[in-house]
């Protein structure tokens, strides 16, 4: 499943797209990295967000220090978004 999410990064928002993969007790995020930071987040890109976590987590040994705060953003993003609406399992009370 591939969702359209809007961050806001200095001051402009920007869009770009997360593709959903369930594992068995993860999602997995790849984020389409948006033309105006393309080269700050790399092709490919995964975050991890596991049942117990409460925010994704990614690998930032390759990011620069922008593109640490543009993944911080969108990890930050994500896990506001409600449980139907980020891969997860919603449980109607």
């Amino acid at each position: 499943m591939t969702r359209q999410i809007t961050i806001n990064l200095d001051g402009q928002q920007f869009m770009l797209d997360l593709e959903f993969e369930q594992r068995n007790h993860s999602i997995v995020y790849h984020v389409t990295p948006n033309k105006h930071f393309s080269d700050q987040i790399p092709a490919g890109f995964e975050m991890q967000q596991t049942d117990t976590e409460g925010a994704p987590t990614y690998d930032e040994s390759h990011l620069s220090e922008q593109g640490r705060h543009i993944a911080e953003t969108i990890s930050h993003q994500i896990s506001l978004l409600p449980p139907q609406f980020k891969g997860g399992k919603f449980v109607e009370a």
